[in-house]
């Protein structure tokens, strides 16, 4: 990839990607901005490497296409491309020392203040961690794992817990969870990245097993056949 590639999206970009995505999906179940943003940090730091392919539909609400119809295959290019620079320049923020991680969701202004609303932007975080809840599971059972995913359940689910209407019932309130977000993805994609990294390397290492046929030497040394080795169901090594 070209150093393009990893860029952040300047304001411009942001702006022609959100109208896009507000006036050119025809979908009402398609996301917004903020939503997509959210979106894709779930992503970037969940436990499971997704591919585009697995993601992409999820973005324009129902079904399964990479993309709704748009038309030409030039602005499908340039919108694709858009989306895959945002991903990746939340990738690279993660892995700059300390960790960068700049949210794009909206302000709100109340009785003469400004407050950050990530209620959009929370919703979509929410549904990048539907795509693999399973694999989810074993962080957000444990205490520490619900700390840090509190604010964001908070704001972007529908039936979090008793305490939701209480602590979300003012702009102030939801302001202060939205400034939570921030620390609370870099914990988790710390938590999660060791394991990203060990599931990466045994599908490569599973990639390059050599195969052999029942009757040719056992890979591991032992000078048997296959088939008499670890071919053979009842033997490990």
């Amino acid at each position: 990839m070209t150093p393009l590639a990893f860029e952040p999206l300047s304001d411009e970009e942001l702006n022609e990607l959100d109208h896009f995505m507000l006036h050119e999906v025809n979908c009402d179940e398609g996301m917004t901005l903020d939503m997509l943003d959210g979106y894709l940090h779930a992503i970037a730091i969940g436990p499971k490497n997704l591919m585009p392919r697995q993601w992409m539909p999820g973005i324009w609400g129902k079904g399964d296409s990479m993309m709704p119809p748009v038309e030409s295959i030039d602005k499908l290019n340039r919108i694709l491309g858009l989306i895959m620079r945002m991903f990746n320049s939340i990738i690279t923020g993660l892995e700059e020392a300390p960790p960068e991680i700049y949210p794009q969701w909206c302000a709100q202004e109340y009785r003469g203040r400004e407050y950050d609303d990530a209620e959009g932007w929370a919703y979509g975080f929410t549904q990048g961690v539907h795509l693999c809840q399973a694999e989810w599971a074993p962080l957000l059972q444990t205490p520490q794992g619900q700390a840090w995913y509190r604010p964001i359940g908070l704001l972007g689910e529908d039936d979090f817990g008793p305490e939701q209407d209480a602590v979300t019932k003012t702009p102030a309130m939801r302001s202060k969870l939205a400034l939570q977000i921030p620390e609370a993805v870099v914990a988790m994609h710390r938590y999660w990245l060791p394991y990203r990294h060990a599931v990466y390397e045994r599908e490569v290492a599973k990639a390059m097993q050599p195969k052999v046929g029942r009757n040719e030497p056992c890979p591991c040394g032992s000078s048997k056949k296959f088939k008499k080795c670890c071919g053979a169901a009842a033997n490990l090594h």
